[in-house]
């Protein structure tokens, strides 16, 4: 009788903590996903009309490519906008990195600029 109280009580507790993680909104992020949100935060101050947003590449995966997503809008100079993100990222001890810089229309990726950071 002890026995499936507490196995109930268990169940309880497990449950909980099912509803809570899965009602969470704030996934913890740590490391390079931390950089990599606060470069993004950093980078779309001022630029939102024409900056979506900027990740990894390859999402969970530490590597040395960043992909940049604007909208195309005409004169914007992609280099200068890549160099600046180039200076930003390294204040944020992200060194070496590759940047795709690429636009979305009508669906399709377009890719407007590929650097190497110094």
């Amino acid at each position: 009788m002890k026995r499936s109280k507490y196995l109930f009580l268990f169940g309880i507790v497990i449950f909980f903590a099912f509803i809570l993680i899965a009602t969470k909104k704030n996934f913890p992020c740590e490391g390079d996903c931390q950089i990599v949100h606060d470069l993004n935060n950093a980078i779309s101050q001022n630029r939102t009309d024409y900056f979506i947003g900027l990740s990894r590449c390859r999402y969970g995966q530490v590597n040395d490519t960043l992909c940049v997503h604007v909208k195309d809008t005409l004169g914007i100079n992609w280099s200068n906008f890549a160099d600046t993100i180039c200076q930003v990222a390294t204040q944020y001890g992200l060194l070496q990195q590759k940047l795709i810089i690429t636009s979305s229309n009508m669906g399709q990726l377009d890719t407007l600029l590929i650097k190497n950071c110094p």
